[in-house]
């Protein structure tokens, strides 16, 4: 029977008497005490008044539970009244004993609670926020860690092994709402249909991809693909070797995204990513990548109006590794004919360097094999490698942005002695991405707006 708000309002303020009758005992008993030693005694008489007071609206609630009864999801049925059975359910304001309505429907053989589905308590013994709390934590650090943050900070009972299924258990979810993002940004369109031009009036735009290694058990090191879609913002920044302040593009507002598979999948989350960004919005966008082949496939499937760069210090390493085949690791001679190359390549002749590197393979048989795959590294690339025309048009030459993705990937998933099964871990990627995008809240949301199944 429903409580009156006089006799609800009655009853809690009894409750706060009693709490606040014990601070002033302890007040009176406890000798020139602490700030932690207040602290501590105040948060547990608020956690105890919390707990009173969220109990007193749940069970208001419940006993306004409608008549008739509730239909079945499934077959539309009016379900029968059984019992009352009770619950407990981790929250944030302490443990609540639940103590609901069940009913349930002959014909599809299904139980239902309509208080669980209010509270959108879907997660067996653990509010949504507790739950949220746990995923978000365990794509941050490891479960153990994660496991002590919850119990010390938050005051939050749960193991480590409770956050590994919550994980689990919102991780697909999470793989469920990013699918169907994927299915509607690659969808072709139905035949007659009439698209719509997009005025590009967002600022310039880009894409990097590359790849970091992860352990997966019984299949060793695998590569997780890292996709970033960025936007760009030009500011002055101080030249590396003259100190002078040039304008310099800057990726900011990086959002991530990873696939542990083949590049065809990966991208695809890469442009249902770029398309969540307004891509198409963009003035001119870039993509960027170390030189990988599957990196430009990918870029020509998904972004091939875009231009396209090679990370400036991956094609300096390509340089450098030729002055020491032509020259001698190492040596003086390797170095000078280095920096007499370098300019040429960041203006933008990298053909030229390719060219020369078969003629030089000719005379240095023991190391010719190598030379002639620098040479096609450069000629192979050599419309990516426009360096200068790319920074005086405002862009970046650099893949940084995605570089930092990979080791804050890697910093999640290759601590000492980590192995993951690979169930496990790409339920936890785009856990991670998530929290890496800065869009963990939207992810959550779309994730929890429904039990999952």
């Amino acid at each position: 029977m429903k409580r009156t708000r006089a006799e609800m309002r009655a009853d809690l303020m009894r409750q706060a008497e009693v709490l606040v009758d014990e601070l002033l005992d302890w007040n009176e008993q406890t000798s020139e005490p602490t700030l932690t030693q207040i602290e501590e005694v105040v948060l547990k008489l608020r956690q105890r008044l919390s707990e009173q007071m969220a109990m007193t609206v749940i069970e208001s609630q419940e006993a306004t539970r409608s008549v008739p009864s509730p239909k079945c999801p499934t077959c539309q049925v009016e379900m029968h009244y059984k019992d009352m059975k009770q619950d407990t359910v981790e929250s944030r304001v302490g443990q609540l004993a639940l103590n609901r309505g069940y009913y349930y429907c002959e014909t599809c053989r299904t139980g239902l609670f309509p208080l669980d589905h209010q509270l959108r308590v879907w997660d067996k013994h653990w509010s949504e926020q507790v739950a949220k709390y746990a995923v978000w934590l365990s794509g941050l650090m490891e479960y153990e860690e994660a496991e002590r943050v919850l119990n010390q900070v938050g005051q939050i009972p749960l193991s480590d092994s409770s956050l590994w299924r919550r994980a689990q258990k919102w991780g697909e979810s999470f793989k469920a709402v990013e699918a169907a993002q994927r299915a509607t940004a690659t969808a072709v369109p139905a035949r007659g249909s009439v698209i719509r031009g997009e005025a590009r009036q967002q600022p310039k735009m880009g894409a990097a991809m590359d790849g970091a290694k992860v352990y997966i058990r019984k299949e060793t090191w695998k590569e997780l693909k890292v996709g970033c879609i960025f936007d760009l913002e030009v500011r002055p920044t101080p030249d590396q070797q003259t100190g002078d302040l040039v304008d310099l593009a800057h990726a900011v507002q990086n959002s991530y995204v990873a696939h542990l598979g083949g590049p065809e999948v990966f991208g695809e989350r890469v442009w249902t990513e770029a398309r969540r960004r307004n891509w198409t919005q963009a003035q001119d966008t870039i993509v960027l990548g170390d030189g990988a082949p599957w990196i430009w496939n990918q870029a020509q499937d998904h972004f091939f109006d875009s231009r396209q760069g090679v990370d400036w210090y991956h094609a300096t390493e390509h340089l450098a590794h030729a002055g020491g085949l032509l020259k001698g690791e190492g040596t003086t001679s390797a170095h000078q004919w280095f920096k007499a190359q370098e300019t040429p390549l960041f203006e933008g002749h990298a053909d030229q360097i390719a060219a020369q590197l078969p003629k030089a393979a000719q005379k240095n048989t023991p190391v010719a094999d190598h030379l002639r795959r620098e040479a096609g590294y450069f000629q192979d690339n050599h419309r990516r490698m426009q360096y200068q025309e790319l920074r005086e048009d405002g862009f970046p030459i650099g893949s940084g942005m995605v570089e930092s993705g990979c080791k804050r990937f890697r910093k999640r998933f290759t601590g000492a002695g980590m192995r993951w099964s690979r169930p496990s871990i790409e339920c936890l990627i785009p856990i991670r991405a998530a929290i890496m995008s800065h869009h963990f809240d939207q992810a959550w949301q779309a994730a929890y707006k429904s039990p999952p199944n």
